[in-house]
């Protein structure tokens, strides 16, 4: 009976011995964390295979091949809207050269009051100071269209010149997003950009319900003079129509500012008429809603009779063209023509968020609010 008995023990001892063995492979799962451990460098390394590297080449939005060696760190930039961009992506501490007249943009006395009187002035896309922008020394110049020939110019010296032409949302987001990375300020182009879709997105949400009926054909002003209007193809243009209008100028061709007839305008006959900023931004252009009333070639179309026509608030910067803080203007649109589904209070808080967020700085909402931007009595 032992006998039996200790077979019988050492077969138990066996059959548990072969199956801790048996059991091995499936503990090995236990080990997986130093396995994850392991190819983490594997992912890092992926990471940072995606970060910018230099010598880097790029294509500016007309095409032209552009080399930095390094991430700029001495920026020129001739044109308002790159130097607003620039501040809205942390660069105003890489700035040592802008456009004229700095001093009269709002934008600078808000959030750059550092650079007045501190950087070198390159004048204007019409009358570009060269030899002031080669002084700066700079390892990147951004320049408008319209400077495009001295940006050939720098570039056959030496010295990197990119050309920007963002006269749409898209090439808006495309400009921002080249200064980002030849800037090393890419982080904070991501989340400027990430902030135009949650802002499309909305106004998107607000307007989806409005029949087309309930859509006002806005006619949108020049700055020289009410008889120049936004094109089809033109930033502005989109504006209107983002923000649940019809943009009067469609039947027209082109991306600047065009001057029509009063015939046209009589024809167009719009629901509402907007009058932008001055280009500084600082103040109204040279006409008046008053004299937009009471022109007698008008008083015909539905919006001088309806006086249905609205100034476009002043101070901060031009949200009918495209700057960074251009999708203010979709939203104080939206406010303007649709304030049953967006109230002007909802716009000035938004408003006040953008600014605080990307531009550092408390934005005084009172003359939002304080009927600067009401219809013409």
């Amino acid at each position: 009976m032992k006998k039996i008995l200790s077979m019988a023990l050492a077969l138990m001892m066996a059959l548990a011995m072969f199956a801790g063995c048996a059991q091995q492979p499936a503990e090995t799962p236990a080990e997986e964390p130093a396995a994850e451990s392991a190819e983490a460098p594997a992912e890092e390394t992926a990471a940072e295979a995606e970060a910018t590297v230099f010598p880097l080449t790029v294509k500016d939005q007309l095409g032209n091949e552009v080399t930095l060696e390094h991430a700029a760190e001495r920026i020129v930039s001739g044109y308002y809207i790159s130097s607003s961009t620039c501040i809205a992506l942390g660069l105003k501490d890489k700035l040592v050269a802008t456009e004229e007249k700095i001093d009269k943009r709002p934008i600078y006395n808000l959030a750059a009051p550092e650079l007045i009187g501190a950087v070198g002035n390159v004048g204007s896309a019409k009358a570009f100071d060269l030899e002031a922008c080669i002084a700066a020394e700079p390892d990147l110049v951004i320049l408008p269209k319209k400077a495009k020939d001295y940006a050939a110019t720098l570039t056959e010296m030496g010295i990197p010149a990119i050309v920007v032409n963002p006269e749409s949302h898209e090439k808006l987001v495309e400009m921002i997003n080249l200064i980002g990375k030849l800037a090393g300020a890419e982080d904070k182009a991501a989340a400027l950009t990430a902030h135009y879709d949650e802002v499309i997105d909305k106004v998107e949400s607000l307007t989806a319900n409005i029949e087309d009926a309930n859509k006002p054909i806005v006619y949108m002003c020049g700055t020289s003079s009410y008889l120049t209007t936004a094109p089809k193809d033109m930033y502005q243009a989109s504006v209107v129509t983002s923000a649940g209008g019809k943009n009067a100028g469609d039947s027209l061709d082109g991306d600047s500012w065009t001057d029509i007839s009063y015939e046209q305008l009589i024809a167009m006959n719009p629901d509402v008429i907007i009058i932008p900023t001055n280009n500084m931004a600082n103040g109204q252009p040279d006409f008046t809603a008053d004299e937009v009333l009471v022109d007698e070639q008008l008083k015909e179309v539905t919006a001088v009779k309806n006086g249905a026509i609205y100034n476009m608030p002043a101070g901060f910067e031009a949200w009918d063209s495209p700057v960074p803080s251009g999708v203010l203007g979709m939203l104080w649109m939206t406010a303007k023509l649709h304030p049953e589904v967006y109230t002007m209070e909802e716009f000035a808080d938004d408003a006040a968020d953008f600014y605080k967020t990307f531009y550092g700085f408390d934005m005084d909402t009172s003359s939002i609010l304080g009927d600067t931007a009401e219809k013409a009595a």
